[in-house]
């Protein structure tokens, strides 16, 4: 059965899911399996945050592979595929093809960069009857960006059409250079205004960017000047006005791509019955052709909001969620919570061997142990703690291993320190663009503060601190928090209910007025005292306020709960009937169960009413006279 590794940036970003798409649709037409390793690029200044996202290829035996794919123009980390493709040409027998992208050691798919430029530009001189055409270039340094801009030159020659410094801008590909190219193309060799009839775009970002400087600045497109692009990305067929672009079927090349690999296997000629990327050019209304709107892509465009805003409402409530873990198997269970709002099937996180991890070879490079530990399985329904130790040649344990499964692969680390990778097997990998990513991050650096923690002992006690009172030793509001969400996670993971109880001190401004707030300090103490010492082994006790306190009891018998508060109020009547103190002390309390009917913060609340209801009236914290 055969294997195949794709190599791929940011997976689910449209022209990369295209690409997969037309390989993962061949690849289960023959039983292949697919492994598709995938990294989200650098967005940070910090270099080491490089060199984690690059640790991507140091995770898969390539010896192992039959067949590799590389889409080597969408790693957005620096010397990335100089690394990878070096390494498989030492490690590897199999074909290697690279997409979009020239490499005379390997085999290519490209898609043609020349003509489609060429009729672009036809179009405006010959249809529009335009002289003054610019062009947006791409990186100098690429071949398709070489090509592209030949083709814009070699046309407007033909035509006898002057081209001027002024009249190309070498981009990046990006939407991040629009002003600054407008600012280039809006001048003459001489210094003088100039207003471009046309401006042809490389590819679709860049043509995006600069409609929304001529915008900016009132100028009309098409009506002043017209623009067109380059791959008719979603953006482009949504944009206003809607994109004149060149279509490339991405989809098509994917499965190009499985052909060609199936060609070198059975012995023929590489090219035989590959033929070239289907290209359509699409005349809309940034050139004045047309002002259609592509229904489906307005659909999807707004399908992709709606991730967009799900990945950031969810992105700040993870990250306060997971900071308030303190050890991985509390990490995995608010880790499951979270991306539970994504499609997939199981999800296996694989940890470096800490042992192995120790030696120095494994610190000093920061890659990943030869032996891994399965430490989590999670599914739709739960998450499985987990310890097997394998070779990390083989990806995952055999007992999770199918023959024909389509895999993905990223990095758990933090800048360059690799602490593992997550496989995942899903249907929908078009909604892993947003959360999962987030998630990804967030889950990466809650281990490097896990790892912190147990690295430095006295930072640990540092974190314990944090979460006690100071008063009376007990835990304060942020250790209940915390462990109020621990034992609500265990809820909707196991349905287990639990108890909370909310205690409130009486009295305790008469303690102050009468014999001063040292003595109302006292107080504070003894009834924090008894409470934690009739908490049980199934319950925490927390100070949450000056006079406030709450019990959480990891149990589901309510008789239980009332026994531990009957213990309570002896302990106080026995503190009173020693007559130490010129005053009664005395407590409310109230308690309520929380279950998969009762929300946490309703659970809460109900606890706080039912105390209320025993307070009202109260007078105490006073001796009779």
């Amino acid at each position: 059965m055969k294997k195949i590794a794709l190599f791929v940036g940011e997976v689910s970003a449209e022209y990369q899911s295209e690409i997969a798409g037309g390989i993962i649709e061949e690849a289960r037409k023959q039983g292949y399996s697919l492994h598709i390793f995938n990294n989200y690029g650098s967005y940070s200044p910090n270099v080491f945050r490089s060199y984690g996202e690059k640790s991507i290829i140091h995770i898969a035996d390539l010896t192992s592979y039959d067949g590799v794919i590389l889409a080597g123009d969408t790693f957005n980390v620096e010397g990335m595929y100089e690394e990878l493709t070096e390494m498989l040409q030492r490690n590897t027998d199999c074909p290697v093809i690279c997409l979009r992208r020239e490499d005379p050691r390997f085999h290519s798919i490209l898609a043609e960069n020349y003509e489609p430029i060429c009729n672009m530009v036809e179009h405006f001189v010959q249809v529009h009857g335009f002289r003054h055409i610019c062009f947006m270039s791409g990186k100098r340094e690429m071949k398709d960006a070489q090509k592209r801009l030949k083709a814009y030159r070699d046309t407007m020659e033909k035509h006898g059409l002057p081209v001027t410094d002024h009249m190309i801008f070498h981009g990046n590909y990006w939407k991040n250079m629009g002003e600054e190219a407008l600012d280039w193309f809006l001048k003459d060799d001489n210094g003088d205004s100039v207003l471009p009839q046309v401006i042809v775009c490389a590819n679709d970002y860049m043509a995006i960017s600069i409609c929304s400087a001529l915008q900016r600045r009132g100028i009309q497109v098409p009506g002043q000047v017209c623009v067109s692009g380059f791959d008719d990305v979603e953006e482009a067929r949504v944009s206003v006005p809607s994109m004149t672009s060149i279509k490339v079927n991405y989809r098509d090349m994917g499965r190009k791509a499985m052909c060609m690999l199936e060609n070198l296997w059975q012995g023929r000629d590489a090219q035989e019955g590959i033929g070239s990327v289907e290209i359509v050019s699409k005349f809309r209304g940034s050139c004045g052709c047309a002002q259609s709107i592509d229904d489906e892509a307005v659909r999807r465009l707004y399908y992709h909001k709606e991730l967009l805003q799900n990945a950031l409402y969810h992105g700040s409530a993870m990250y306060i969620d997971m900071e308030n873990t303190d050890n991985f198997r509390s990490l995995m269970n608010v880790g499951r919570a979270y991306v539970s709002a994504i499609r997939f099937e199981n999800i296996y996180i694989c940890m470096c061997d800490e042992q192995e991890r120790q030696e120095e070879k494994a610190a000093m490079m920061n890659q990943y142990t030869e032996h891994m530990v399965l430490r989590n399985v999670m599914n739709m329904q739960e998450d499985i703690p987990r310890e097997e130790r394998f070779l990390r040649r083989e990806l995952l344990p055999a007992a999770y291993r199918r023959e024909g499964e389509i895999l993905y692969i990223g990095t758990l680390h933090e800048k360059n320190d690799c602490f593992g990778y997550v496989v995942l097997t899903t249907d929908s990998p078009d909604e892993l663009r947003y959360q999962f990513q987030t998630w990804m991050s967030s889950m990466s650096m809650s281990l490097a503060r896990l790892q912190m923690y147990e690295e430095n002992q006295a930072l640990n006690e540092i974190r314990q601190q944090y979460g006690r009172d100071e008063l009376t030793g007990i835990p304060n509001r942020r250790e209940m928090e915390r462990v109020l969400q621990k034992q609500y996670d265990h809820l909707r993971q196991n349905g287990e209910s639990f108890f909370v109880v909310s205690v409130d001190m009486d009295g305790l401004k008469y303690i102050n007025d009468h014999f001063g707030h040292l003595e109302g300090d006292v107080a504070i103490r003894a009834l924090a005292g008894i409470l934690a010492a009739e908490q049980g082994e199934m319950g925490v006790a927390a100070r949450t306020g000056g006079d406030e306190f709450q019990i959480c009891m990891a149990t589901q018998s309510q008789g239980i709960v009332e026994s531990r508060i009957a213990a309570i109020r002896r302990q106080i009547e026995q503190f009173n009937a020693r007559g130490e103190k010129p005053y009664e002390l005395s407590a409310s309390i109230g308690y309520a169960r929380c279950d998969q009917c009762v929300p946490l913060l309703n659970c809460l609340q109900q606890a706080d009413k039912n105390m209320y209801q025993e307070k009202s009236g109260k007078k105490h914290a006073r001796k009779p006279e």
